[in-house]
């Protein structure tokens, strides 16, 4: 059975299906996963492109596909029978269905990755180079990884705004200045010294012996030949494929004269394969068809460079507070914010749980892979993890009955997604994790169980849009958690969460804080929430002879504070919540355990 490649399409009443092209609009994301897979000659029998219907977005290309390359591609309906049926509708598009391993690839970059791998796998022409150092170019999540964050977000906001571009426009998106800047910097590598030994014929190991060489010195700058380093990798596929269209609209000239670098790198690409992804671009998005690509004469130029820019680095900087606003620890002010809570009209706290050390089920009988044993973790973390587990899986089999779709949020290698699918066979459960290798090994213990009611979602939270009815997640980071509420709300799904690392909250786009209405009404400022929900992550072992018991007593008092707000967020919503705490509390610190229902009834019939 061949994967599913689905994309957005835009219906004009343009629209033609007759061999030997299919014409339609299409957005950016893809354009750039058509013109790669073309690019990558992937066969349309191992992977069908399905063409999903879209909100017209605000900037759509006119594309021609070769049915001699692409196939017959179907155009869905989006209130056809199959709606309901497809798996195009799970995810944030576009997105790959691999069925022989029952994944679903939603994110710009995980599908490109996906289609890259496949091509290397099946024997394609390009070389497993095109992935990087042990294969890891755009692996990471576009939350963790600027890179991954440049070519899903960034590239196509950039080339947007230059498609829009009109005369009397005077500045230029920043992300020509950001690459630009980039493209400037020294050479990094993960394997440097081995580079350099290639490249000049020379044996050394260390800065030091480098610095002594005579001749055969490595030029760092001038070595920067590709996004990423010195060998082209998919990175620089995508990019390229964007700023294909950008030179269509500026000019070969103006970006030579403006930003030297880039055109140098964008000229170092096109030769590295004869012209042929430039070729690629030019028929699949053709500039007769767009009049949004004919060149624009700009009256002034101006293109921001910053001062200091890398992709190279990471991107640690999540609370964007300054000044006034930097978060605090001293002791008195925490004390004074805590007052501030006090005045706050409800109830700060979580119960004992009840169940204690009664579990629903008998460990005894379940196999070793659906066991935190199968997880290869460390000796010293079994137990502790066994009993992490077993607090949220007892809550999940109460909630659940026959027939409903169970989500672990942030799954990592499975554990608690696994021991629940084991423990629930006539339930579907979704496995969602955005890190490759942490579902992979995840996929490893599933097959090894044997288990046909798994399914695995490698995307990033947000990408996430299948119907469902019980959320869970254990330890979800900061902000994901809740995110995770907020999808469940969405669903009106029950959920089981243990929040982690509360310092780590931060605004986002769709998640604001305080959460709900009665702590948004309060005299709490939101520096004086982050400094709470800082304090909340000074929790440590109680048993410890080094650990400050009154610091951790106040920190699990701060996490019964966010975790109100929490609470009353969804009762506003129509829940029925329970604070609670694993049954063990001194397997971890994040003890917190939050039990949501929403009434069957009225979740029946809203479906």
């Amino acid at each position: 059975m061949p994967s599913k490649l689905y994309l957005s399409w835009s219906a004009t009443g343009q629209e033609e299906n007759r061999a030997p092209t299919l014409s339609l609009h299409v957005p950016l994301e893809s354009y750039i996963v058509l013109t790669l897979y073309r690019y990558l000659g992937i066969d349309p029998t191992n992977v069908a492109v399905h063409f999903v219907p879209c909100k017209s977005p605000a900037t759509v290309l006119s594309v021609i596909l070769p049915t001699s390359v692409f196939g017959s591609p179907p155009l869905l309906k989006s209130d056809g029978p199959q709606q309901a049926e497809e798996d195009a509708f799970f995810c944030q598009l576009p997105s790959i269905v691999v069925p022989q391993t029952s994944t679903i690839i939603s994110g710009l970059c995980g599908v490109c990755r996906w289609l890259t791998k496949h091509h290397i796998a099946e024997g394609g022409t390009f070389s497993e180079r095109l992935l990087g150092f042990k294969g890891n170019t755009l692996v990471a999540p576009a939350d963790a990884s600027l890179w991954t964050k440049f070519c899903e977000l960034d590239a196509i906001r950039c080339v947007e705004a230059i498609l829009h571009l009109t005369p009397d426009t005077d500045a230029l998106p920043d992300e020509i200045g950001q690459l630009e800047r980039h493209l400037v910097q020294p050479l990094k590598s993960h394997n440097i010294f081995k580079l350099v030994n290639l490249v000049n014929n020379v044996r050394i190991s260390s800065d030091e012996e480098h610095r002594q060489l005579t001749e055969g010195k490595f030029d760092f700058k001038a070595n920067h030949r590709f996004a990423e380093g010195y060998d082209k990798t998919l990175a620089d596929l995508m990019l390229f494929i964007c700023f294909e269209l950008i030179v269509r609209r500026l000019g070969r000239e103006l970006l030579a004269e403006q930003v030297p670098y880039v055109a140098g790198w964008y000229e170092r690409v096109k030769a590295d394969d004869g012209g042929m992804l430039e070729e690629v671009c030019h028929s699949t998005a053709r500039s007769d068809e767009n009049a949004q690509l004919a060149k624009v004469q700009l009256k002034q130029v101006n293109i921001r460079l910053p001062a200091e820019f890398s992709l190279y680095k990471a991107d640690t900087k999540k609370l964007n507070l300054k000044g006034d606003q930097i978060l605090t620890t001293n002791q008195a002010e925490v004390l004074e914010i805590l007052r501030k809570v006090d005045d706050i009209p409800t109830d700060i706290g979580s119960e004992v749980n009840g169940r204690g050390e009664a579990n629903l089920f008998d460990w005894t009988a379940v196999p070793l892979d659906a066991r935190p044993e199968g997880g290869k973790l460390p000796m010293a973390r079994i137990l502790r993890k066994r009993h992490q587990l077993e607090a949220l899986a007892n809550e999940v089999i109460e909630l659940a009955v026959d027939g409903c779709i169970i989500v672990d949020f942030c799954s990592g290698t499975g554990h608690l997604g696994i021991l629940i699918a084991y423990l629930l066979p006539r339930c579907k459960v979704y496995l969602l994790e955005n890190k490759e290798e942490s579902q992979q090994r995840a996929r490893e213990r599933v097959a090894r169980l044997g288990l046909s009611n798994v399914t695995f979602f490698q995307c990033n939270l947000d990408y996430f849009t299948a119907r469902f009815d019980i959320g869970v997640s254990l330890h979800a980071c900061g902000v994901a958690t809740d995110i995770v509420l907020e999808k469940c709300f969405a669903q009106r799904a029950h959920f089981v969460s243990c929040p982690c690392c509360y310092g780590k909250l931060y605004n986002i786009e769709h998640i604001a804080y305080p959460r709900s209405r009665l702590f948004q009404q309060s005299a709490l400022q939101l520096k004086e929430y982050f400094c709470i929900a800082h304090c909340a992550d000074q929790t440590h072992d109680l048993a410890s002879e080094r650990t400050n018991v009154a610091k951790a007593h106040q920190g699990f008092h701060c996490m019964d504070i966010i975790d109100r707000d929490r609470a009353l967020r969804a009762e506003e919503l129509g829940y029925r919540v329970r604070r609670t705490r694993l049954g063990q509390e001194n397997c971890t610190p994040k003890n917190r355990l939050l039990v949501g229902s929403y009434p069957r009834e009225e979740t029946v019939r809203a479906r």
